[in-house]
């Protein structure tokens, strides 16, 4: 009977995911783009209502306020945006599950988070 090598409980290795090298690069250019597009369509469409937001090869849909939305205020929600993400990117894990640091899944997420967080 053969049996495999035993494993010491206190050198149990976890396997944590990485994040990619440019991971930070593309958050900072994603959400840029997007901030630049926001801004662009807020003051084209000053009553609000639905922008569209072309991202690499996909386009989302953002819900605009019924005001103007500065420039200023958009780099303050992108930069806690950034600030929580880049915890992950730093550090080199990212340990709550799959985290996808391509542009259209930060995309994504930076669009749910300023619907959240622009009223």
């Amino acid at each position: 009977m053969l049996l495999g090598p035993k494993l010491n409980k206190k050198t149990l290795i976890v396997q944590i995911a990485k994040a990619p090298s440019d991971a930070l690069h593309v958050l900072e250019q994603t959400t840029s783009s997007i901030v630049s597009a926001i801004v662009s369509a807020s003051s084209s469409q000053p009553t609000g209502g639905l922008a569209i937001v072309p991202i690499s090869d996909l386009k989302l849909s953002i819900s605009l306020p019924p005001r103007v939305l500065t420039l200023s205020e958009m780099q303050r929600v992108k930069r806690q945006f950034v600030t929580i993400h880049k915890k992950a990117i730093t550090l080199g894990t990212t340990e709550r599950g799959a985290v996808g640091f391509d542009e259209n899944n930060v995309g994504r997420k930076f669009a749910e988070y300023v619907a959240e967080h622009v009223h």
